[in-house]
């Protein structure tokens, strides 16, 4: 186990959501020696809409998405990557008991202070994404008093007045709920790099990055059961080593 500060502990659905969500935080993490990160990515990303545009099986563009996800991490210095095998836009049809013990091992293993997923919203309201977020909350309320380190549950976010001309739609939040905002402008090549490293999918980086909110100077996240005004620039303030 690594001996830095800190231990972050990433939770998604599909490759590419690290790098797309929180890819400079990840990065801001690492390079500065705060925390050590892993990662755990549920499913292959075999419904990728990109498929079919290059003329891709299922398969095919899974095993692809899988190879680029640990590119990815590699770039942004993550530490640990674990690769699920569950079906890509099925989770929410899985017993959830299922995916809690998964987890639930995974954040024994681990030991981490802090875990990271979606908000309620899944951001486009993708199932997997609200799946994911009603699974590690209720893991994390089942853990907290038992996993020595974990103290904190937080869920990226988009504050709301920043994508309301978005021409496709994502959900955000107001600024109320928006408890920390991450300054992540020195570690844009690393973020930059880590979303190319998605090669597969750049399709959905060429037309769904508006307002090139992938590598903006910042990135913004809520604490579950939390709320700080003005919102802090750390995952980990106030937290016990």
């Amino acid at each position: 186990m690594s001996d830095l500060p800190y231990r972050l502990f990433c939770i998604f659905p599909h490759p590419d959501d690290e790098s797309f969500l929180m890819g400079g935080s990840i990065a801001a993490c690492t390079q500065s020696g705060v925390a050590d990160v892993s990662l755990y990515t549920l499913t292959r990303g075999e419904r990728s809409r990109n498929a079919a545009a290059q003329n891709l099986l299922p398969e095919e563009i899974a095993a692809l998405r899988s190879e680029e996800v640990v590119e990815a991490a590699e770039i942004l210095g993550i530490r640990q990557h674990s690769q699920g095998d569950y079906p890509d836009g099925g989770l929410r049809d899985l017993d959830p008991r299922i995916l809690e013990r998964d987890i639930t091992g995974k954040i024994r293993a681990l030991n981490p202070h802090v875990l990271c997923t979606f908000d309620v919203q899944g951001g486009s309201v993708h199932p997997d994404h609200i799946t994911m977020h009603h699974v590690v909350k209720r893991v994390f309320l089942e853990l907290r008093e038992e996993v020595a380190a974990l103290q904190r549950l937080c869920f990226c976010v988009l504050p709301r007045e920043r994508i309301t001309d978005w021409p496709r739609a994502v959900f955000g939040v107001e600024r109320s709920r928006i408890d920390a905002v991450i300054p992540v402008g020195a570690y844009r090549e690393i973020e930059e790099a880590a979303v190319r490293a998605h090669h597969s999918v750049r399709r959905d980086v060429e037309e769904n990055n508006f307002d090139n909110w992938m590598l903006w100077e910042e990135e913004y996240f809520s604490f579950f059961g939390e709320q700080y005004q003005p919102p802090v620039d750390s995952l980990f303030h106030g937290l016990e080593h």
